[in-house]
């Protein structure tokens, strides 16, 4: 059941920011990274992401926001994070990562007018370029742009925004390679939906992405 009674104040009550995560479990999360530091610290990584995504988005005091784990995730690992900073947890519902995004968008827009989706791969996603989203959806509302982008260096993207939702911008899509960006850029185009893309940022799914992390983490194999 959706927690109506939170008094929270944020600068957009109207409006709801999800956060995908998964338990942090050596050899299930960023293996793409195991190679170059191991299990353990890959998991430490993910962990450290994950802490510094959910006390930027608290801090922010933007919007109320919702922890959205996958199904196997231990929710008592979450519980212990969430509980102490107003965080609502739900269950991602789905069979690949489109139909989890969808669904989650989807549920959360019937009780906000905008949410905004991110996951926990972008330590560089910060207070302000939350609020950009944000006031993109709020603004360009009037101009029909329902959607709103913040694409990855990598081609993939690092947050999705709307005001209204199209189950088939993430159909077909695929998830994990260089093409997700592109391919969600024609299903829009294929729907005539307007969006607006954000500055590019940089996610950390490879071992060449690790040197840019350099000054916020230390990492050994």
């Amino acid at each position: 059941l959706w927690d109506d009674s939170r008094t929270m104040q944020t600068a957009y009550p109207d409006t709801a920011i999800i956060i995908f995560a998964k338990e942090p479990v050596p050899g299930k999360v960023k293996t793409r990274l195991i190679p170059a530091l191991g299990g353990n610290n890959a998991a430490r990584l993910y962990e450290q992401m994950f802490e510094h995504v959910i006390n930027t988005i608290v801090a922010s005091q933007l919007a109320e926001a919702y922890l959205y784990v996958t199904p196997e995730s231990n929710r008592q690992y979450f519980q212990k994070r969430a509980s102490c900073k107003d965080l609502q947890i739900r269950i991602q519902q789905g069979k690949d990562l489109g139909q989890k995004m969808f669904n989650a968008l989807n549920e959360t827009l019937n009780h906000y007018k905008r949410a905004v989706l991110i996951g926990t791969d972008c330590p560089f996603l910060d207070a302000a370029h939350l609020h950009q989203a944000i006031a993109a959806l709020a603004i360009n509302q009037a101009n029909n742009n329902t959607m709103v982008f913040t694409p990855a260096l990598d081609g993939g993207y690092v947050l999705v925004g709307a005001s209204k939702i199209c189950r088939e911008v993430f159909d077909t899509i695929d998830w994990g390679t260089a093409r997700v960006m592109s391919q969600t850029r024609t299903a829009m185009k294929n729907k005539q939906i307007q969006w607006q893309e954000l500055d590019s940022l940089q996610d950390i799914d490879r071992p060449e992405d690790l040197s840019s992390l350099s000054h916020l983490y230390n990492f050994r194999k």
